[in-house]
């Protein structure tokens, strides 16, 4: 069951050679027992999804006004970043983004991280 959590209870019954009463009996007494911590389905995120959308927050080494003009310049040709705002804080921007899908959003986000010209020391979206 640990490598196919998605079989049903007819499908399993089978493979273990029990009736389906009994089978459900015990993986039910299984479950009430606690031995079944989680199940999870292994979703293709990037087949699912056509559009993520994200916040994506910056925190600079260096908070200049050169610094700031840089990141400006950098994001300004971003086109799925959609809105940013300097903040106070722990946190020095945050960003609205639409993307394409979840591997545009973290290419941008390595994009980003590995500027030379920009010092961000945390870079994390959500």
């Amino acid at each position: 069951m640990y490598l196919q959590a998605d079989l049903t209870n007819i499908e399993l019954a089978e493979k273990v050679s029990l009736s389906t009463s009994a089978c459900f009996r015990r993986v039910k007494a299984l479950k009430e027992a606690s031995y079944f911590r989680a199940s999870h389905a292994d979703v293709d995120l990037e087949q699912l999804c056509e559009y993520v959308f994200a916040y994506i927050e910056f925190t600079s080494d260096n908070n200049s006004a050169a610094m700031r003009r840089k990141f400006a310049d950098v994001i300004k040709d971003m086109p799925h970043i959609m809105d940013c705002m300097q903040l106070s804080g722990d946190v020095d921007y945050i960003s609205f983004s639409c993307f394409p899908d979840i591997k545009a959003l973290n290419e941008a986000c390595t994009a980003l991280s590995d500027n030379p010209n920009l010092s961000f020391n945390l870079l994390k979206h959500a």
